[in-house]
């Protein structure tokens, strides 16, 4: 009797040391111990791809597993949100997006946002959008083609990706005064031709891919949609300077599906942390590809300024909502 009753004990025993191993797995603490899948929510060459690949490239020094970028394009970024808001939360799958999630909220397209996710950490800011003209234009101030798109109201091409961020700075143009005929005129590199062969008369894109335009050039740059000067083309000067109301901020973030251990999202955070404002090899990577400075805001920073963007995103809901 003795006996059977030190097997049970024993079984209890052995029980609890399993239960507590699989509590101690459960809490991150030994994470990882496999590659790491990143979502990102485009096509492979754009900028969000570059950022999360400069990141995975040292993130796998950091973290001592693979980091893998999987691109899940369509639909404005929502398929590739939509798959990391439902990926199993254990670590293994993590978002890599930027604040057009907050307008895809904001536009329906999808009832969750960043909220919905446990952020790790803002991990880069965009350089910011420029306000560019074709060359041979009459234009050369951002004073110049608003007066004259109030003179002759509607007929100045403004492109935008309808539903996207670049939609949000025109509907700031339009409400600084601006009487300009938005049109959707597609990704960035379509925008870009379409100025230059005429289609349109004014894209507001990132600085990156508009940079070879402006160095030949074929376009003049009226403003920059940052809050402040760019240092790395200090020579254009923010739209807000010059008396407009148009500034949005482009930021890259990290963010695991709901349910992820804190010790996890930490983890990675630290180590986002520690190769934004360490690692000089990085450095040069962002700012050789697109003029971007490392920056960085954890976890409860980011969340505060994402919901602070929300906010100024979503004051124009009516308008950006999608049909």
């Amino acid at each position: 009797m003795k006996r059977i009753v030190f097997i049970v004990i024993g079984l209890f025993v052995a029980s609890g040391i399993l239960i507590g191993a699989g509590k101690q797995e459960s809490t991150g603490l030994d994470w990882p111990k496999k590659a790491i899948q990143v979502i990102v929510p485009y096509n492979p060459g754009g900028d969000t791809d570059f950022n999360a690949r400069a990141y995975a490239k040292y993130l796998e020094k950091e973290l001592g597993q693979p980091v893998v970028v999987v691109n899940v394009a369509g639909v404005g970024g929502t398929l590739g949100s939509r798959k990391a808001k439902d990926a199993t939360p254990d670590g293994y799958t993590v978002l890599f997006y930027h604040t057009a999630m907050i307008v895809n909220q904001v536009t329906e397209m999808v009832p969750y946002g960043v909220e919905d996710f446990e952020l790790s950490c803002i991990a880069a800011m965009s350089p910011g959008n420029v306000i560019a003209v074709n060359a041979k234009s009459p234009w050369k101030t951002l004073k110049d083609l608003v007066d004259d798109s109030i003179k002759r109201p509607g007929e100045i091409k403004f492109a935008a990706d309808i539903g996207g961020t670049t939609y949000v700075l025109a509907m700031q143009f339009l409400d600084a005064g601006a009487k300009f005929n938005v049109v959707d005129a597609g990704s960035s590199t379509a925008r870009n031709a379409a100025l230059k062969g005429g289609q349109i008369d004014v894209v507001p894109n990132p600085y990156g891919p508009t940079k070879p335009f402006l160095q030949s050039g074929d376009f003049r740059a009226l403003g920059v949609t940052n809050e402040k000067r760019h240092p790395r083309f200090p020579e254009i000067p923010t739209c807000k300077e010059q008396g407009y109301d148009v500034a949005l901020e482009i930021y890259y973030f990290f963010a695991f599906p709901k349910g992820t251990p804190t010790p996890i999202v930490e983890k990675l955070s630290a180590a986002v942390k520690k190769i934004s404002s360490t690692n000089q090899e990085y450095a040069q990577d962002i700012a050789k590809a697109y003029d971007q400075v490392p920056f960085y805001l954890g976890r409860e920073e980011g969340s505060a300024l994402l919901a602070k963007q929300k906010e100024q995103i979503g004051k124009y809901k009516d308008k950006l909502k999608a049909k």
